[in-house]
């Protein structure tokens, strides 16, 4: 492929812009800070230390198994800790502190001044509730008549400690709000997506922050590597990079809406495709959208699903289709349906020096439980008075307030739904005569059974009831209830440590019969308890073993394995695989362990296990002590009655 030069031009962005909030995080006893990504100088940002804390408190995991940081700790003995802002703030509004104290006790006050002004103070209780006090929250001054001046603040404690993670500083020159200047949004209708729209290729799934770059044939010429990308909390945005940007264009393919991904930026008429064949599965960029090899390679389908979950399938001929995430190899590509989603993020073009109320998405995406909630931020731009918050209909969700503060404010939107489906609302944001709608959307889902598992459709997500582990190796974990039984599919980290025995709990994922073999693929972690197992035993196979045994852990009475491959059971012949390295004896009625599955739609039998028969054969089952003997040159069965052939037959 042709690569052109390209030269960017990037122009400065001021950081303080209109009406925001500025946010330090502290990471140390000193108050030295970073904000973002940049670490402050305090010199020309930053905090100059008043007095030093006791201590910084970092590596703790939360609740969803997640690094955080308890902050700076305030002890009784280090009272009046704090700091000094080298910026001077115009216009403070408000100022919130994020702080824990620990398991259960911690209580004191936290005090703020903005210049010359009288300084205000937060009383910080025990906890209410007894070891919830290593929770982060939010406690906020709010300053009637905006204040100017450098903001100092210290902490006074007079039992045990009070860690402060963040302060958040509203203010005229405050950190600039989403909405004023160009950003990517989560993309979750398709009529969203217009001709000639940059997009980037995000991960659809928490804690992944990657993004798809550009193609490059001296990395890869069969797949597209991934890069670091910078998210928002609720994940429905992501920073715009250079290196991951790519034009939308819409198409008409034989009457029916198609789209192309052109990479302008780095190539000539460069276009993604797929390009793997039958076997492979590559993705690339071309100069072309169709081949004689692999005919409309540059021509896509996308369809937007719960969570704002893209399915971007090419309409080449190519065996893998679909864009998507792989963890284990950090590339994007095209897969059967197998590896990590993906969603889509298109450039919104900033508001401007207009009044404006921004609120993101609140997209619960799907859901297990039947309540919940999620907590947004909402920004604001030259208001003059405040926000009132309502729901259209409000029967499934709720809201914990109906006013907000005129530059925005932190708003909690909860849900109760007992019954599986789909269900939507409006949130109605009003300051005046501006307004604003914010979509709320869910997928309540409940647990199934692996028999109703199984009839479901190609990629829809499904949550299974408990289920028990028959056997796992590598990524394949095969499963079992009452119903049925199947496979998980474990692409990712989840269940590393899951054993035979364990059960299963939570597992939510997509279902696909992949060629024969009735398979999910997580998309979030299951749970199980790693110390307790039960006793699975196999199952008694029936007389034949076809396509509903798929995914069965079986025994197999006198099965005789009659060569690599093969095995006999019941006068029917079965393909086998000697996937787990057992040390196979052939040609001698065993009692065989197997577990069902299929090899591109051949019913293949997977050996586990075996054992001495328990007799030579069907009708004669109390038969003990077989072995093998040579006898003029041909191998039989010595019993304790007699010489049997491999087959069975009593030798006179």
């Amino acid at each position: 492929m042709k690569k052109i030069a390209l030269i960017i031009c990037t122009f400065f962005v001021p950081l303080y812009l209109f009406a925001g909030i500025t946010t330090y995080t502290f990471t140390s006893k000193t108050w030295a800070s970073e904000i973002g990504s940049t670490v402050c100088d305090r010199t020309s940002d930053g905090w100059i230390c008043d007095k030093e804390a006791s201590e910084y408190s970092s590596g703790y995991i939360n609740a969803e198994g997640l690094p955080y940081s308890k902050g700076v700790s305030v002890k009784t003995g280090t009272t009046g800790a704090g700091a000094t802002s080298v910026l001077e703030f115009e216009q403070v509004r408000r100022v919130t502190f994020n702080f824990c104290q620990n398991s259960s006790k911690g209580q004191g006050y936290i005090y703020v001044q903005v210049g010359n002004n009288e300084a205000q103070s937060i009383k910080i209780n025990k906890p209410v509730v007894s070891g919830s006090g290593v929770n982060m929250r939010d406690s906020v001054i709010i300053f009637t008549t905006p204040q100017t001046g450098k903001v100092k603040f210290w902490v006074t404690c007079t039992e045990n400690a009070i860690n402060i993670n963040t302060i958040s500083i509203r203010s005229a020159n405050g950190g600039s709000s989403v909405f004023t200047m160009d950003t990517y949004q989560l993309v979750t209708d398709i009529t969203d997506l217009k001709d000639s729209d940059q997009v980037i290729f995000g991960v659809n799934k928490d804690g992944v922050n990657k993004i798809m770059g550009y193609f490059d044939e001296g990395v890869s010429k069969n797949n597209i590597k991934a890069i670091k990308g910078r998210y928002s909390v609720d994940r429905n945005q992501v920073e715009p990079d250079e290196s991951a940007i790519y034009t939308l264009r819409i198409a008409d393919l034989n009457g029916a809406t198609a789209y192309i991904f052109q990479d302008e930026l780095r190539y000539e008429e460069a276009y993604l495709v797929a390009s793997g064949g039958q076997t492979k599965n590559r993705l690339a960029v071309w100069d072309d959208v169709v081949s004689d090899a692999y005919g409309n390679y540059g021509y896509w389908t996308i369809s937007i699903e719960d969570g704002g979950k893209a399915v971007v399938t090419n309409l080449g001929s190519s065996k893998s289709k679909i864009i998507q995430y792989n963890s284990t190899a950090d590339i994007f590509a095209c897969y059967t349906g197998l590896q990590t989603e993906i969603c889509l993020y298109r450039r919104v073009e900033a508001i401007g020096d207009v009044s404006a109320i921004i609120a993101p998405l609140v997209n619960f995406g799907m859901a297990k439980e039947t309540i919940g909630s999620r907590t947004i931020e909402v920004n604001a731009n030259k208001l003059n008075q405040e926000i009132t918050a309502s729901l259209k209909d409000g029967s499934k969700f709720s809201i914990s307030s109906t006013l907000l503060d005129r530059d925005g404010d932190i708003l909690t939107i909860s849900y109760n739904i007992s019954e599986a489906g789909h269900f939507t609302d409006t949130l109605i944001l009003t300051s005046g005569t501006v307004e604003t709608r914010v979509p709320i959307v869910i997928n309540r889902i409940n647990p199934i059974t692996i028999s109703q598992a199984v009839t479901q459709e190609d990629y829809t997500t499904i949550l299974l009831n408990d289920v028990v582990v028959t056997k796992k190796y590598d990524k394949y974990v095969y499963v079992r209830d009452a119903t049925g039984s199947m496979l998980i599919f474990n692409r990712g980290t989840e269940g590393q440590d899951v054993e035979k025995g364990h059960t299963l709990s939570d597992v939510i994922g997509r279902y696909i019969n992949y060629f024969g073999v009735p398979e999910v693929s997580p998309s979030e972690d299951f749970s199980f308890n790693k110390y307790q197992t039960v006793e699975v035993l196999p199952e008694n196979a029936p007389n034949i073993i076809d396509s509903v045994d798929v995914c069965r852990y079986l025994v197999l009475e006198n099965a005789v394995i009659t060569g690599n491959t093969s095995l006999t059971y019941n006068g029917q012949t079965y393909t086998i695989d000697n996937k787990f390295n057992v040390s196979l004896i052939k040609n001698v009625p065993r009692r065989t362990e197997v577990i069902v599955s299929y090899d591109y739609n051949v019913l293949t039998l997977y050996i586990i296990k075996q054992e001495q028969a328990t007799g030579i054969d069907a009708q004669n089952q109390q038969e003990q002590n077989a072995h093998l003997i040579m006898r003029d040159g041909i191998v039989v069965v010595e019993t304790e009655s007699g010489l049997y052939t491999l087959q069975g037959e009593k030798i006179l």
